[in-house]
């Protein structure tokens, strides 16, 4: 054989040999989901426990919440007294319902409806339900954290025309 042909057949060894080494990891929406949803889970535990900083902790440091009828909140301080002030106002019975998720290893956005009644005493004096959409961040292996929030009212505004 001549050196030509073994310093081509080498390098075409070399080159198949260090293609097939490489390995690659595809990103498992199916398994980012049913970590979301764990940590959706924690957060409507907390929250209907009345546990702001339980909720809070499901942030990243610079999230970011928006709140509807409210000014931007950013930061856990102050997402943790945004989270105490509506729990403090009355609202409990906080249910989330994903309605889609999509991205890949380092964000996921979910889009979904909530629903949750306000409470004074015990007793129901309003439901509310609407939608919203949460950009989670892979903070580390199997680790998500809320890196921003929005949610907004379905309920019609009440102008006063009552």
């Amino acid at each position: 054989m001549s050196k030509t042909i073994k310093t081509t057949l080498l390098i075409t060894c070399v080159s198949l040999l260090t293609i097939s080494c490489r390995t690659t990891t595809q990103f498992d929406l199916v398994k980012a989901r049913a970590q979301i949803e764990a940590q959706n889970a924690k957060y409507t535990s907390f929250y209907n426990n009345g546990d702001a900083s339980g909720v809070t902790e499901l942030h990243v440091d610079d999230a970011v919440v928006m709140p509807p009828n409210l000014s931007l909140v950013k930061g856990k301080e102050t997402i943790k007294k945004a989270i105490s002030d509506e729990i403090s106002a009355g609202a409990t019975d906080l249910i989330f319902t994903t309605l889609d998720m999509y991205g890949n290893q380092d964000y996921v956005t979910e889009i979904g409806k909530y629903s949750l009644n306000i409470k004074d005493n015990g007793k129901i004096v309003m439901s509310d339900s609407g939608k919203y959409i949460v950009v989670w961040e892979q903070v580390s292996k199997n680790k998500w954290l809320m890196k921003s929030d929005i949610w907004n009212s379905d309920l019609p505004l009440n102008n006063g025309n009552e």
